[in-house]
């Protein structure tokens, strides 16, 4: 006998699982990438910008087809596995090791990772509030993916303003020079919002098609 959907708001689909699956792996991968640095043509910044703009992509995929309470849920998960993460870490390192064993490697690979996530907790949390407040706000009154490019892009700017600035002054004051830190901001801010740009025709379509089966789902077919 077939089993009935239950269609409620608190329901996860499949397809939301995936989501907030990619959209944790996404946040923690970003943490431990921020540990390293890469040059962008004169510019410094972190690896983390290969992965973190993905956070931000899959908010408004999930604020737009899920609503609001589903973005918080999912970011407030993320960062939760990501305390637990540098916890974890350096517990590790806390713990009695071999004595052929050379610790020092994986200590100052990712052993500042607890910094990282700290100043990721704190920029994390107030940039996604900025971008999900936005983004909630400006979807009010409009229907389906009218103005979907304007709520997603303008409220993924303020997000990523905030959260890039607290997060890098956070993470690295005292580690890169004070000189450098205006001009990795502002690189990061440009980067992760271009990132979005080149990815909005894609995340456009997801949106449209996540939106086609969960409809599917909630009705049963």
């Amino acid at each position: 006998m077939e089993t009935q959907k239950t269609t409620g708001t608190n329901t996860a689909s499949p397809i939301l699982v995936y989501l907030v699956a990619i959209y944790t792996a996404s946040l923690l991968t970003a943490n431990i990438l921020a540990n390293h640095m890469i040059v962008v043509i004169h510019w410094t910044t972190t690896a983390g910008i290969l992965t973190f703009p993905i956070t931000y992509i899959l908010a408004s995929v999930l604020a737009e087809v899920y609503g609001y309470k589903w973005a918080r849920r999912a970011a407030w998960l993320s960062l939760a596995l990501s305390a637990l993460l540098a916890l974890l870490i350096q517990l590790s390192l806390l713990l009695p090791q071999p004595e052929w064993y050379d610790s020092s490697v994986f200590a100052e690979a990712i052993g500042g990772t607890w910094r990282i996530v700290v100043a990721s907790l704190i920029a994390f949390t107030l940039g996604k509030f900025v971008n999900d407040k936005a983004f909630y706000h400006l979807k009010q009154g409009r229907k389906g993916m009218q103005g979907f490019t304007f709520r997603a892009m303008a409220s993924s700017l303020g997000g990523h303003i905030v959260d890039t600035t607290i997060f890098t002054l956070v993470a690295f004051a005292g580690v890169i020079p004070w000189d450098a830190l205006p001009a990795m901001i502002i690189l990061q801010v440009c980067l992760k919002w271009g990132y979005e740009w080149i990815a909005l025709p894609l995340t456009i379509k997801v949106v449209k098609w996540i939106s086609r089966k969960e409809s599917a789902y909630r009705s049963g077919t």
